[in-house]
């Protein structure tokens, strides 16, 4: 054969080789597991919980953070392509911040080895500095946690986040590959509430959500990496909004909000939606988005099957982690089988023993908390729940204008603060139960585990409706927090969502201590109220307060307010489930 033979048959099969490459290839099918928790809030401790069926009540242990590391570890054995996300609010709530900083929460979180972790807005609770200091200590060189914001922009120089670059202490996005594939996740923190309702550094800002995802989103896309997930803490609502908005998004995995997903309702508790829930992109292509309750309770697993870049499936289970101990809330044990059989095949709930290196580590620290703990301040004969707006209604609980917890926390201000007319606390800072049984004073810490202070304002009857007003808008806003919803004691109102700012309360009374009854607020008289240095500094959108806080009008007493509860619960000897409530009537905004 001739050399110029020879060529003409290389060159064709190049060419035949070239036009073989350039047929389209069909699709690769991909399965990704997301494992994930959110809104853990320092709650490392296994709780004592309250389950209805059957018509009857049932007591068990829940969730701690020993099982929830168990609950990943089992599902990590169970599945290839797995990424663990944690969507923010790792810190303050309970004692163990509250004696330990973001110690213990780090601590534990490097043994479940979370691969990114998004800024929620309680990280903002000591400040830029205090972040620093968490971030600092989550990640190992064995398990180096990514840690996300696209929209969390603090001063470059200034602030202790960013000394030299922007990307010094979190990044907008990081980038894993599972089973050949490339997989974005960006991070996004909620703006308008991390400001007005954390502590933030002033010069620290929030870009507009939406905004920063985008531009995450077309850097990753130029790039060339299609599948993207968006590690979010900018609650369930607020998500579902965003999703349609954004191109090229395929899971989003939420926090915030506190969210309870999935088909709980055979045990007496309310869910929000699915799980996982399946909405549309912008693009018109499927979503996946998934949230996993609050306070180390749930672990999520969601199953993603993408053909190609698209995701062609969503699927899952939330894992309510249980204990194995069960008893009746009352009367004798008759059989537990069906209970527990119910409980397995619910599709909801897992028995799962707590993770034995986690478990040791928690008990390192949990003798100091319980030291500290250890005094019995009152008897409490059933649970007094502490129940927000917006919130599924839980077994045997009352609705969400009757938030006992609320309630008696505003009376124990009023009590610490005898020469105050009423008291307001809002939603957001009572942040659990008094339950049933010896109530401690490291109870009351946990119930109000912030470092506030009482604070007494002199308001007259027109300010005191504009603060109000003001709470309940922040409570409804695009940005805002139901956490700012008022709650009180010596006064009483009415709330109607459904109506504009400015016709939201109405019929506001106060309790006069001279006559022994209730009196209509004057707009020109002046009142004291008692609240917490929080919402006095015009956080949660109690903006009226700060301003009559700089006029010189608000006076700190000093008082810590988990002592007034302490206090006033020792005195009382009994916590009662309040009959009155400040809320007389209340109409949603839907």
């Amino acid at each position: 054969m001739t050399l110029r033979r020879l060529s003409v048959l290389w060159v064709g099969s190049l060419l035949l080789a070239g036009c073989a490459s350039q047929q389209p290839q069909a699709p690769q099918d991909f399965s990704l597991t997301v494992l994930h928790i959110n809104d853990h809030h320092s709650n490392l401790a296994a709780k004592q919980r309250e389950l209805s069926w059957d018509g009857q009540q049932w007591q068990l242990e829940s969730g701690g953070f020993a099982r929830v590391a168990q609950q990943i570890s089992l599902l990590r054995e169970q599945h290839d392509n797995v990424l663990t996300l944690h969507a923010g609010d790792a810190i303050t709530g309970s004692l163990f911040f509250t004696l330990f900083g973001s110690e213990v929460d780090a601590a534990v979180m490097n043994e479940v080895c979370f691969d990114a972790f998004t800024i929620g807005n309680h990280e903002f609770d000591k400040g830029d500095a205090g972040l620093k200091e968490f971030l600092d200590k989550l990640g190992t060189p064995a398990c180096p946690t990514a840690k996300l914001s696209a929209n969390v922009k603090p001063e470059l120089g200034v602030s202790p986040l960013t000394p030299t670059t922007m990307t010094d202490s979190f990044s907008p996005y990081a980038v894993f590959q599972r089973g050949g594939n490339s997989i974005g996740v960006v991070g996004l923190t909620i703006g308008t509430k991390t400001k007005k309702s954390s502590q933030p550094d002033e010069t620290t800002e929030f870009e507009d959500e939406l905004v920063a995802t985008r531009r995450a989103i077309t850097e990753l896309r130029s790039k060339g990496i299609e599948k993207i997930v968006l590690l979010s803490h900018i609650q369930y609502l607020r998500d579902l909004e965003l999703i349609q908005q954004l191109p090229a998004v395929d899971v989003v995995i939420g926090g915030d909000s506190h969210t309870l997903l999935g088909d709980f309702s055979e045990f007496g508790m309310e869910p929000v939606g699915p799980y996982p829930t399946v909405v549309s992109n912008a693009d018109g292509d499927t979503v996946c988005l998934a949230h996993a309750y609050q306070y180390s309770q749930v672990v999520g697993e969601l199953q993603v099957q993408f053909i190609g870049d698209r995701v062609a499936n969503c699927g899952g289970r939330p894992h309510f982690l249980l204990g194995e101990d069960i008893q009746p809330a009352e009367g004798a044990v008759t059989t537990l089988e069906p209970l527990k059989t119910a409980l397995k095949q619910s599709g909801v709930y897992s028995f799962v023993e707590p993770d034995g290196n986690v478990q040791r580590l928690l008990d390192r620290y949990q003798d100091k908390v319980r030291e500290f703990s250890v005094e019995v301040l009152a008897e409490v004969p059933e649970t007094i729940c502490s129940q927000e707006i917006d919130q599924p209604r839980r077994s045997g609980c009352a609705d969400v204008i009757s938030s006992g917890a609320h309630r008696l926390t505003a009376e124990a201000f009023l009590h610490a603060v005898p020469q105050a007319d009423f008291a307001l606390q809002n939603g957001g800072g009572v942040r659990g139960d008094i339950e049933a049984g010896e109530f401690t004073i490291g109870d009351a810490f946990n119930v109000l585990p912030f470092a506030n202070s009482l604070v007494s304002i002199e308001i007259s009857g027109s300010e005191l409706k504009q603060v109000m007003e003001e709470a309940l808008a922040y409570s409804v806003s695009d940005g805002g927090s139901k956490s700012a919803y008022p709650y009180g004691a010596g006064i009483r109102y009415r709330v109607d969502l459904s109506q504009g700012f400015g016709d939201r309360v109405s019929a506001i009374q106060v309790w006069d201590k001279a006559t022994e009854s209730w009196q209509p607020v004057r707009p020109r008289e002046t009142y004291t109220v008692v609240t917490n240095s929080f919402i006095a500094g015009g956080q949660d959108g109690y903006e009226t307060f700060y301003n009559l806080t700089e006029r010189g009008r608000a006076k700190n007493t000093g008082i810590d307010y988990a002592k007034a509860l302490a206090d006033y619960a020792r005195e009382q000897g009994t916590l009662q489930r309040p009959d009155e409530f400040a809320t007389q009537a209340y109409q949603g905004n839907k």
